[in-house]
């Protein structure tokens, strides 16, 4: 497929609205699963809008998520926290197996009255508080926050000051020394071991230094994607009467109303970088060696080849073989934490506040919501 550059579409323009619809997207998607695309940073990617074909390519092994010239690499976001990221995927059969141990079943058992507790007290200092609230700044965030700094083994003192720096670094902040901060807290770990994430890694062999990078990684990557969801999952359930009555009158339906949030979240902007290491022929297209390709999980849940009746909220969908958290091998190892943070926070919201709305129209929020990533920087609610 050629394209002249000035026909390539620019991914800045094709944000989807919250909880709605862009429909150059969609009528792009019906059209062809893959396009050529110029990125937020004004490269060239290829987006990959197809279920199957997003399926298809994270399980092939001449994808990968690092590029072998860095400083020449065609970006997606003009971000130094991503450049490092992107970098550190070159080792990830090595992540995987060091961050595994502490997202699976035992651990999930071990810490959830942890996050049960931090969202009954978030929700009850909410609705104790002013109307509206911010779902955003007094809910989502700070449980995202405090239940990652609880995983990682960060003192509760501390979260509000990792938040800000976390923050800075992801707007490219020299100052922001998240990493120094974390070194430190690696080296005391290694003169007093107690039972966290950094101390396991230190036991692992990891120097103080790997292990800061380690998790600045896991927060850039899980605390503002589990806030985001919240937001948006709370915003469907605020919007849509019959859902939120559904789970009113039969609380046994929460994990099937979690799922399909997860799914219809959002109708794009949901791409996550890769490149490839070797050429590769699908659905038409050939994506040499080197480029950059972003398959947009977010839209491919509404790929009708798959899913039927697309647009639709339906928590009767069997299979839900959605991929809010990615395929195969990049499957999000954090999928279990944010689905109990996600059962929480709406069981416990709309059981104790069985009346909020949005205190502001979708179209409001759609004029203050960042593009990238279709983020929700602020979710204002009353009830």
């Amino acid at each position: 497929m050629t394209m002249a550059e000035d026909d390539i579409p620019q991914m800045a323009s094709l944000a989807a609205p919250l909880l709605g619809v862009n429909e150059e997207l969609r009528a792009m998607q019906a059209e062809r699963p893959i396009w050529k695309v110029r990125t937020y940073a004004g490269d060239e990617a290829w987006l990959v809008m197809g279920a199957p074909e997003v399926k298809k390519l994270l399980v092939d092994r001449r994808l990968g998520r690092s590029h072998p010239d860095p400083s020449n690499a065609p970006k997606y976001v003009p971000s130094p926290v991503f450049e490092q990221i992107m970098t550190e995927f070159e080792h990830h059969a090595e992540l995987r197996s060091l961050l595994t141990p502490y997202f699976s079943r035992a651990s999930m058992r071990a810490i959830q009255p942890k996050v049960e507790g931090a969202v009954a007290e978030l929700v009850d200092a909410m609705l104790g508080g002013e109307r509206p609230a911010d779902v955003q700044k007094v809910l989502a965030r700070p449980l995202s926050m405090r239940v990652l700094c609880e995983l990682v083994g960060i003192p509760v003192a501390d979260q509000e000051l990792v938040g800000r720096l976390l923050s800075g670094m992801a707007a490219g902040d020299a100052e922001a020394t998240l990493d120094t901060y974390l070194a430190e807290i690696a080296a005391r770990r290694r003169a007093a071991p107690e039972k966290d994430m950094i101390s396991g890694l230190v036991a692992a062999g990891q120097t103080d230094e790997r292990i800061a990078t380690l998790i600045v990684m896991l927060l850039f990557a899980g605390h503002e994607s589990v806030a985001t969801h919240i937001g948006f999952g709370v915003a469907r359930l605020a919007t849509d009467d019959a859902l939120r009555e559904a789970l009113i009158k039969d609380p046994e339906l929460i994990e099937p109303i979690v799922e399909e949030t997860l799914r219809t979240a959002s109708h794009g902007g949901g791409a996550q970088p890769h490149y490839a290491n070797a050429d590769i022929e699908i659905a038409g297209v050939t994506i040499r060696a080197g480029d950059l390709v972003l398959p947009d999980f977010a839209l491919a849940n509404f790929d009708a080849r798959v899913f039927e009746n697309p647009e639709a909220v339906d928590i009767t969908r069997e299979p839900n073989s959605h991929l809010a958290f990615a395929h195969g091998i990049w499957h999000c190892l954090g999928a279990p934490l944010a689905r109990m943070e996600l059962r929480s926070v709406y069981a416990t919201l709309f059981e104790r506040a069985p009346t909020l709305r949005l205190s502001v129209s979708l179209d409001t929020l759609n004029s203050e919501a960042e593009q990238l990533f279709s983020a929700m920087p602020e979710l204002k609610v009353t009830w």
